[in-house]
């Protein structure tokens, strides 16, 4: 509880260990799966091997030398027991959260996805690995600790094969929006066969750092960051990558929103719905610059208005910012 109100985190990030992969794989799929090289911060950063990870030398440099020692300053007992379920669980009653709904990270927990649009099963086998590992660390506390599962996007059986089996056998409350191969769009007819599922078996989809359209228009300077130029004293790279997150991350799920509204996907499943991280400030920035074409489309759509849960209040905590809703 926070000053009378029950508070749900739903923007709780994952910080998956090192050994994930080696621990929680499928044995036959262990060799093809790339190394884990080196944790920068709480990122894993894979070795090259020319497949899946293109082999490029400036992708294993290891960490900044100060990383550690910032990290572990910044979060004290969550880094030293690396974010272990009972440190995170001290963390909630310290600040006030009944539950969190937690999320995979970055290229951690994530990287199944984009693997299987190279290796569709070694992808499937990874998203099975991160959703068991998920499925594991939430059952130190069920009732308060919830995980959003990922699903390989290769296909659409796929998909629902494994969103079934997370949702039904580990729990899941949600599956993340599937990364689908280039050139597919969530508004094919083939995919109605996920969002079916989530009518039936009533979980959202979560929305959360879309990849369909980065509106980041600062991304290039991760680009010269990472190419050793950070010592040019040219660029603020911390800034441009602050402001890069603030008005490209929300913008970009703002797109998918438009997408399940003007594309018909909410129209076909009414009962379908969404779980969008999205500024609300930028909710009523889209409604402001195209307010009247919006109303039209939420009237046209009926009940489309009331699938769409965007509400948000963050907090401060040495572990994460939450959500409170």
């Amino acid at each position: 509880m926070w000053n009378g109100y029950k508070v749900v985190d739903a923007d709780a990030h994952m910080h998956e260990p090192q050994d994930m992969w080696e621990k929680h794989l499928e044995p036959k799929y262990l060799a093809q799966a790339p190394k884990v090289a080196y944790m920068n911060g709480t990122f894993m950063v894979y070795e090259p091997d020319g497949k899946i990870i293109p082999k490029d030398e400036k992708q294993v440099k290891g960490p900044p030398k100060e990383s550690f020692a910032i990290m572990r300053e910044k979060y004290g007992e969550a880094f030293q027991t690396w974010w272990a379920p009972q440190t995170r669980i001290k963390d909630m009653d310290r600040y006030g959260w009944d539950i969190q709904v937690l999320l995979p990270t970055g290229s951690n927990g994530n990287f199944g996805c984009s693997v299987a649009l190279k290796n569709p099963d070694l992808g499937a086998a990874m998203c099975r690995a991160y959703n068991n590992w998920a499925h594991d660390y939430c059952s130190t506390d069920s009732k308060r600790l919830k995980f959003i599962a990922v699903v390989p996007g290769a296909s659409i059986e796929e998909i629902v094969k494994e969103a079934r089996r997370a949702v039904q056998e580990l729990g899941a409350v949600s599956i993340r929006n599937p990364l689908l191969p280039e050139g597919k769009w969530l508004h094919e007819k083939e995919y109605d066969a996920l969002w079916q599922l989530a009518s039936e078996l009533d979980f959202p989809i979560a929305v959360h750092g879309e990849y369909r359209y980065r509106v980041q228009p600062f991304r290039g300077f991760r680009v010269v960051e990472q190419s050793g130029s950070s010592s040019d004293e040219i660029h603020d790279f911390q800034a441009l990558r602050g402001v890069d997150h603030a008005i490209g991350f929300p913008c970009d799920n703002m797109a998918t929103m438009g997408h399940f509204i003007f594309t018909g996907i909410l129209e076909r499943f009414p009962t379908l719905r969404l779980a969008i991280r999205i500024q609300c400030r930028l909710v009523a920035l889209l409604a402001w610059t195209d307010g009247r074409a919006l109303a039209r489309s939420l009237q046209h759509y009926g009940q489309a208005k009331e699938n769409i849960h965007a509400a948000e209040r963050v907090f401060s905590s040495p572990m994460h910012s939450g959500l409170r809703q």
